[in-house]
Parts: C-alpha cells; sequence; structure tokens
C-alpha cells in the first residue's frame, strides 16, 4: 500500500490497485481495513513507527548524548535517501489532516509521531545537561522542535531537489546544532 499511495497519490489510489501489488484480493483488504482511508492512516502510522524505532534503535546502547544526536540526525539522513519517494505521500497526509472529517485522526497521528521524536530529541538534551555538556539555557523542547522541523524540511526538499551527499548535510547541520548548544566547542582538528 505504502508503494502505491506513494507513486499514484491517495486520491488516485484504488483499494483494487493495492490488493493487485500485494497480490491479495480486495476483500481480504476490507477485513483489514474498512476503506480506502483507514488503510491510509495504517500505513502512515506503520511508517511513523518504523522511522521512531529506527531512530531509537540507532541510540541503543550509547551513553554519549552528543553521539545519540549524531547518530539521530544520521538515521534522518538515511531515510532521506531511501525514502525520498515516500515525499508525496506524507504531503498526502498532511493535507487529511487538514480535511474536515479526516482531520481528527489524521492530525492526532501526526501529533503523537511528532511528539514522539521530539521527546526523545528533548531527553537527550536533558540528560546532556544533566552532565554538563549542553547549555543549561538551552530549551530542550524549543530544540527538539527545531531539530525535528529541520529534518522534515531537508526531507522534503531532497525530493524537490534531489541533492548529492544529503546524509553529510544533515551531519553538518546536527554539528551546527551542537556546536550552539554545547557548554564547550569541540576540539578542532588542524
Amino acid at each position: 500500500a505504502i508503494e502505491v499511495f506513494a507513486q499514484r497519490g491517495y486520491q488516485a489510489t484504488t483499494m483494487d490497485e493495492i490488493a493487485e501489488q500485494a497480490n491479495v484480493s480486495k476483500g481480504m483488504l476490507y477485513i483489514y481495513f474498512k476503506n480506502k482511508e483507514a488503510l491510509f492512516g495504517a500505513v502512515f502510522r506503520w511508517y511513523g513507527q518504523v522511522v521512531s524505532e529506527t531512530m531509537r534503535s540507532a541510540i541503543d546502547g550509547v551513553d554519549n548524548e552528543i553521539e545519540q544526536l549524531e547518530r539521530i540526525a544520521a538515521v534522518w539522513g538515511k531515510i532521506a535517501v531511501e525514502h525520498r519517494d515516500y515525499v508525496p505521500l506524507f504531503l498526502d497526509f498532511w493535507a487529511a489532516a487538514s480535511v474536515r472529517g479526516m482531520r481528527s485522526d489524521y492530525a492526532d497521528d501526526l501529533a503523537t509521531m511528532y511528539d514522539e521524536h521530539r521527546n526523545l530529541i528533548a531527553g537527550i538534551i536533558e540528560q546532556g545537561q544533566r552532565k554538563g555538556i549542553f547549555k543549561k539555557e538551552t530549551d530542550p523542547q524549543d530544540t527538539a522542535y527545531f531539530l525535528v522541523g529541520g529534518m522534515d524540511g531537508i526531507f522534503i526538499q531532497s525530493w524537490l531537489s534531489q541533492p548529492k551527499g544529503l546524509e553529510k548535510m544533515v551531519r553538518q547541520a546536527m554539528q551546527m546544532l551542537l556546536d550552539g548548544i554545547r557548554t564547550t566547542p569541540p576540539a578542532r582538528h588542524s
């Protein structure tokens, strides 16, 4: 379903096409999803969960908060490169979140996904502040909003412009952010 929605867009996609792509009957889809709208929501929730799990697994067992944020940026860069074709799907989902009748389900799903991402990042920053790695005056939630918004923006722009070296660009953006919130500047190599 994610492939069909990404290729054709929500409005143009039919349950027949999804069933054909999945190699199942249309009736089988309706056993699990009452309509295309429900399937579309499930696809988005599934992909948001995949992204969240990928971010969490990237930092699992890493005690250094700077490295955790660097790894999260690396994951975002990798996702932006590997799943660039999914951007139209997300644009459709964001648009659906603004449509009366669909708004509550989709807007809540978006809010939940973004809350998870921001809370993960804010928690890392708070832990780094307790250790004295990050400046006390850095607002963890504000910084998380900035970071998640920036990563979303990079994801969308990468679809439009297809830049080379996107993963390097994301790492550099994270380094700029880290340089601004660290208590001591990183050692520079000559």
